[in-house]
């Protein structure tokens, strides 16, 4: 052991072997295979780190590369997904430490809901030994009198947000889906009794697992669950939430709104009385204006469904009466606080932020009230939220400031009022436009930008013309704003409301190289799984526009990407370019690169030597013309664009064809095949291509051109696989060929050339365009 010991853990050991470094390289092969068998290493590696080497928990998590553990699980490669579901449970269960558990829910949970079935039911299994089988086997256990949870909830599950509830809810239905639509009894004893310890002891709000709740949820909600919980138990749950919230001050993030929404799904079975006391509680605590916004949905939700299981029942005629009261009451209370505000006016019995929460709350209950009876919206309702969402309070004739989050509210609120009145929507859509402008606060625009994206989705011809408004903000300052601006655009897009031409493709291409892993991921998952799913050609049919749009160059009449995007331009960023290119090429067809070779070659390049209208040569790299003719002349030589000048596929050696079995027939095939392709190509290049440069080089060697070394990188790289054929293919410049053939020489010799290192102007392999967990993108250069 102790030998193993130094070989494993010591770097300076003679006979060290960098285990995190092969897993490291194996992860980020371009080769599915490669990266299968990086798991592969992972899994036979934690055993030997745990049980030989009695490494702790924390010691294993930082041993690995965790994040790329994470990025595989959303690999391309159906194989690799479904090995690192094995893996990133093997860790969780060899490892149970804070960032396992993290990682296990981020990474396995969503995977239940993968397109490809395989992979889902591999999760689910998963999900069945992590979560409900631990619980099932707790329901005989005995409480012994102890405090807290009799029943512990499985340790994944401790702490999770609102995205992974969702998926823990699916993936408990897919698992009764395959159980003929029934979940384990002891499993669901074991959540009734957990629920049953939170109320009756009673426990702090803080201690009411949020995952406990989301699975009682979603069994009461199945028409299967039977009697699996009455509805006296969840109601006596939301009576407890409310004293502890009113008395601590507490409200967990989801959790009242998860207890709603458990009531809802058994109203049908609960008697008048206590449907009586349910909506005497809810309409009490929606009138205190102390609930946070998400609490407020969710009671209001639950009042309209009480009032409709009344109306089921034929009992709402005798309470119809006391309902319009209330809501009459309720509203007028609303307008009379949001009146005091508009005169600058302190909320009556509230003061500061008290106050401000109030009229959040009344704003919120508002909106909400108008989404479920358009009748209250009139115009001095519309007219108070106006004023508070557009910052106009004057009291004494000095203006009162209102507050950033009152003032997301108010606009969230008339936005809802434009959702069910459309000519109060055509009033509003430009002052929701006016109040994008970078000069507003984070939470007054986001709001402001959901309210277009919901106007859209209603009343697309209103909103269609300022969507330029709306993609601006893909370059916004703040983070989380750029990222709820691509999540709308990508929802716009895939629901068909708007089309991906113009200047929303070039802005959100332009989104793949952001600074932020979050929101690059996101943007390449929409373009790889729905965007280019629907036309795969886009990439193709848009390149050369998306070359000169990135390089804000208009050079090219038939080329105007750039205009009216300036401000997306990328011409002092070639590294963020790079990764933009590289993402383009890695999705198109072999046929779709030798389009895209021909338009660089005889649009762009042949721009510069045309005899008639030729474009004016550029004279620096810096400028917009420069960046566009390195980047063309770049992509011409770069790895993925190898299959337009080679026989053999980019990256793959002879060996591929020889170790594909099948004799000497299969090879004498194989060598007949590239033999017609090289002749192909050879005549491509002689008649389309090597005009063209050598045009070019020509007239850069007369201006002197900063180019020159550039396109000379070019010629060697793309006449490569030709050397033989260097003076029949360049015999209109024997010079040339000869200088060329000097070059490869000395490559082959081992020589380092001392002009090819200024050739590239786009950088290759830099490591801030790779996202932590991610495989890197295909090299380029």
């Amino acid at each position: 052991e102790g030998l193993l010991q130094s070989i494993v853990l010591e770097p300076g050991h003679p006979h060290h072997v960098d285990l995190p470094g092969l897993f490291r390289s194996a992860a980020r092969d371009e080769k599915p295979t490669a990266r299968r068998s990086a798991l592969n290493l992972l899994d036979t590696a934690l055993p030997l780190l745990q049980g030989s080497l009695k490494l702790s928990s924390e010691a294993i998590g930082s041993f690995f590369d965790l994040n790329l553990l994470a990025g595989l699980s959303a690999d391309e490669s159906i194989l690799v997904r479904k090995a690192s579901i094995s893996s990133l449970s093997l860790l969780v269960r060899l490892c149970p430490c804070a960032e396992a558990h993290s990682l296990w829910v981020a990474n396995v949970l969503p995977m239940v809901l993968d397109v490809e079935v395989s992979v889902g039911e591999r999760a689910l299994d998963e999900l069945e030994a992590a979560v409900v089988q631990p619980l099932a086997e707790q329901a005989q256990a005995d409480p012994k009198n102890r405090k807290g949870l009799s029943i512990q909830l499985p340790a994944v599950l401790r702490d999770i947000d609102s995205e992974a509830t969702e998926y823990l809810q699916r993936g408990l239905k897919s698992v009764a889906k395959r159980n003929e639509g029934k979940l384990p009894k002891p499993f669901l004893a074991s959540l009734v009794r957990m629920l049953k310890d939170c109320v009756k002891q009673p426990l702090p709000l803080r201690e009411w697992p949020l995952g406990m709740w989301a699975m009682v949820e979603e069994v009461s909600r199945s028409s299967t669950s039977g009697d699996f919980l009455d509805f006296d138990t969840a109601l006596a749950a939301w009576v407890q939430f409310s004293k502890l919230r009113l008395s601590t001050g507490e409200t967990p993030s989801g959790l009242g709104s998860k207890i709603l929404l458990v009531l809802e799904h058994l109203l049908p079975s609960a008697s008048a009385d206590r449907l009586d006391e349910l909506m005497s509680s809810l309409s009490s605590s929606l009138s205190s204006f102390t609930a946070p916004p998400s609490l407020i949905r969710a009671m209001t939700s639950c009042i309209d469904r009480i009032e409709e299981t009344w109306k089921a029942k034929k009992l709402y005629a005798e309470r119809a009466k006391d309902r319009a009261a209330w809501r009459t009451s309720f509203l007028k209370s609303i307008q009379a606080m949001l009146g005091d505000a508009c005169r600058g006016q302190e909320v009556a019995g509230a003061h500061g932020t008290d106050g401000s929460r109030r009229i959040e709350a009344a704003l919120f209950s508002l909106g909400e009230l108008a989404m479920l009876d358009s009748s209250i919206i009139s115009e001095g309702v519309v007219t108070q939220v106006q004023t508070l969402a557009t910052n106009t309070v004057y009291r004494g004739g000095c203006r009162v400031e209102t507050c950033a989050a009152a003032r997301g509210q108010a606009f969230a609120a008339l936005g809802k009022c434009c959702l069910k009145k459309d000519t109060l929507a055509k009033k509003c859509v430009e002052l929701f436009v006016l109040y994008l402008n970078p000069n507003e606060s984070f939470v007054v625009r986001n709001n402001v930008l959901i309210v277009l994206a919901d106007l859209c989705n209603l009343y697309t011809s209103l909103v269609d013309r300022f969507i330029p408004s709306m993609t601006d903000l893909l370059r916004d300052g703040n983070e989380l704003l750029r990222k709820q601006a691509a999540m709308i655009i990508a929802s716009l897009l895939s629901e068909d409301f708007i089309k991906l031409r113009g200047s929303i493709l070039f802005r959100f291409l332009y989104m793949l190289s952001d600074p932020s892993e979050s929101v690059r991921g996101f943007v390449e998952c929409v373009f790889a799984r729905i965007l280019h799913q629907r036309n795969a050609t886009m990439f193709a049919q848009n390149f050369l526009d998306v070359v000169c749009a990135l390089n804000g160059w208009m050079g090219l009449a038939s080329f105007r990407g750039a205009e009216g995007n300036e401000d997306f331009s990328l011409v002092g960023s070639p590294t963020r370019r790079a990764v933009i290119y590289r993402f383009m090429l890695s999705l198109m067809t072999s046929d779709q690169k030798f389009n895209v070779c021909a338009q660089i070659v005889t649009t762009l390049l042949a721009s510069f030597v045309d005899a008639e209208e030729a474009t004016p040569l550029p004279k620096s790299a810096a400028e917009p013309a420069g960046q566009t003719l390195s980047d063309g002349l770049t992509l011409l030589c770069c790895k993925e664009m190898r299959i337009c000048f080679t026989t053999q596929r980019a990256g793959q050696d002879d060996e591929d064809v020889e170790g594909g079995g099948g004799g000497d027939e299969k090879k004498g095939a194989a060598d007949a095949a590239r033999g017609v392709l090289s002749s192909i190509l050879k005549r491509n290049m002689c008649e389309n291509i090597i005009p063209v440069l050598v045009q070019l080089k020509s007239l850069m060697e007369t201006r002197h051109s900063p180019f020159l070394k550039t396109l000379r990188h070019c010629l060697r790289e793309i006449l490569r696989d030709f050397k033989d054929d260097l003076p029949a293919m360049l015999a209109g410049d024997p010079q040339l060929a000869s200088e060329i053939a000097y070059d490869l020489q000395k490559e082959s010799a081992g020589e380092p050339d001392r002009g090819a290192s200024g050739a590239a102007a786009l950088p290759v392999a830099a490591s801030q365009d790779v996202a932590p967990g991610a495989r890197p993108p295909p090299h380029l250069g």
